[in-house]
């Protein structure tokens, strides 16, 4: 991929519905067998930012942003893939990665950033950063057509289960939510969610 904060491949934007909870067995039984699958264990450090509503995380050693662009007044949340690139990263490419974020980016200290050096230098040298270490046991399904997520989270040492459900169109996922007995308006992102929860930085 060029250094650019898109690409003509990139997935269109997609509606999202998220919640967090200690246990979402209840609403797991609900799902049925489709979401009996394998999971895939990933480790994950985000970004979280207090100033930036957006998501900005590190997976699998590459740099990965997508952008919140549309609230609907149901709850539900329109994410745009924006930026996604594998370390290192040049001095444009870490102005590209604040301007994604929608925050003034710091006065560069080198020419290009291994991981290390960006995470210790740029954003250890930012105070408005909190990177969150995040360790998953994911299980990505379909659920009527509707790409779906349910997911074990350890944060920090604490146990925490999430689900999502996205799609290109509101309606789909609506129809998914009434079915499941669930809330649009009770929608959280994961920035929100650490904001929220006031989870440990690592």
């Amino acid at each position: 991929m060029s250094e650019t904060t898109g690409a003509q491949g990139d997935p269109p934007p997609r509606w999202e519905w998220r919640t967090f909870a200690a246990s979402l067995a209840e609403l797991e039984a609900k799902i049925g067998r489709v979401a009996q699958v394998p999971p895939h264990r990933s480790e994950e450090l985000y970004l979280a930012n207090g100033h930036s509503p957006h998501n900005a995380k590190i997976r699998d050693a590459q740099l990965d942003v997508k952008r919140i662009k549309l609230t609907a007044p149901t709850g539900l949340e329109l994410w745009e893939a924006t930026l996604k690139r594998g370390f290192p990263l040049s001095a444009p490419m870490i102005a590209s990665f604040f301007a994604a974020l929608d925050l003034a980016p710091p006065a560069p200290r080198r020419e290009s950033y291994q991981m290390e050096e960006f995470l210790s230098e740029v954003i250890g040298g930012e105070p408005g950063f909190q990177s969150v270490k995040v360790i998953k046991a994911r299980r990505v399904f379909s659920f009527g057509g509707r790409r779906s997520e349910l997911a074990r989270l350890s944060i920090g040492g604490a146990g925490v289960e999430t689900f999502c459900i996205e799609d290109e169109n509101a309606e789909r996922i609506e129809d998914a939510l009434r079915e499941l007995g669930l809330d649009p308006a009770a929608n959280t992102n994961y920035p929100n969610f650490f904001k929220r929860s006031g989870s440990p930085a690592r």
